[in-house]
């Protein structure tokens, strides 16, 4: 084949990366935190016995400020998690050859720099999770779950921000 038509192959390449791709993957990390609190809940009421609602009154007042700390904490770690997916998104660009750098290259490079930085928030609002699951109040839970989502939420808004540039 001629040089010609292996050019014009690659550019198709180039301009066949969908837009919308990792769609499906940033919706899904945004809603995992919420998914995971409804999903513990579900199970709890499920297959959970009558008793272990004593032990959840027992350990109520005791993991409910620590939950309420969680808050605080998805809030701080939250915003460094936007710190941190930008330095990663640099970093991972960085190293892509300059010659190599396609729409493809950097579209992964992103997707993989929010993954990463999507999981800091994520971590305290899972055990809030945890928390609720032992007996912590529903609001603060609730409040650690909507800042975290909240926070990987504008994360995502920025990864898909940053792919039309």
């Amino acid at each position: 084949m001629d040089e010609g038509g292996s050019e014009e192959r690659e550019e198709r390449g180039k301009r066949a990366e969908p837009q919308g791709g990792g769609t499906a993957l940033i919706l899904l990390t945004v809603v995992a935190a919420p998914v995971a609190l409804g999903f513990e809940t579900l199970l709890r009421k499920l297959l959970f016995p009558p008793e272990f609602e004593e032990i959840r009154a027992l350990l109520h007042p005791i993991l409910t400020p620590l939950v309420w700390g969680l808050v605080a904490l998805t809030a701080v770690v939250g915003a460094l998690g936007l710190v941190l997916q930008r330095r990663l998104v640099a970093r991972a660009i960085g190293r892509i050859p300059p010659t190599h750098r396609d729409s493809a290259r950097l579209h992964r490079a992103k997707l993989g720099a929010f993954m990463l930085a999507a999981s800091v928030p994520q971590v305290p609002a899972i055990l809030a999770t945890f928390g609720f699951m032992w007996g912590s109040s529903l609001t603060p839970t609730v409040l650690a779950i909507a800042v975290a989502t909240l926070a990987i939420g504008l994360q995502a808004f920025l990864a898909r921000s940053t792919e039309r540039r």
